[in-house]
């Protein structure tokens, strides 16, 4: 069901963009204000983009979002405490924590917003590890920085 809810944001979101684009330049007087003229089918180009953004939305979750495990052999308490630590540093509030998770989402509304509410970050303990999940840029930048705040941290002890 979060992939459906997922890939129907991207589609919007990938709508909502290009009117915006063609609004800007309308306006800017780089095209004319008819459909006719913009696009060479007309109206007829307008099934085939809403076409690509469905294809494009349908799977872009699957390569957007991700699972990375973390690196390290401490116990959940330090863990957690390490990525509450961490995120508190980095532009994200805890938002829940839960008997094996913890979730952060992005402070900034404007960032929340230009994120289309999917910025949020969860770690948890598995039985495999620990597993950071989220965007994938955002999982794959923090992760390391998790796992070297932790692994570091052992280190000088």
């Amino acid at each position: 069901m979060k992939y459906l809810v997922r890939s129907v944001k991207y589609f919007f979101y990938f709508a909502i963009l290009t009117t915006l684009i063609i609004l800007a330049l309308i306006l800017i007087g780089a095209v004319e204000g008819n459909i006719e003229s913009i696009f060479e089918d007309g109206y007829g180009s307008l099934w085939k983009i809403a076409l690509f953004f469905a294809l494009i939305a349908a799977v872009y979750p699957k390569f957007g979002f991700v699972k990375k495990q973390l690196e390290t052999d401490d116990d959940w308490d330090t863990v957690k405490e390490k990525a509450e630590a961490y995120f508190s540093e980095k532009p994200f509030r805890l938002e829940s924590e839960t008997a094996g998770s913890v979730s952060f989402r992005r402070s900034s509304p404007a960032a929340r917003i230009s994120k289309m509410g999917e910025d949020r970050i969860t770690v948890c303990r598995k039985e495999e590890g620990y597993i950071m999940q989220g965007l994938r840029k955002d999982v794959l930048l923090y992760a390391t920085g998790l796992e070297y705040r932790i692994n570091d941290s052992n280190q000088a002890s």
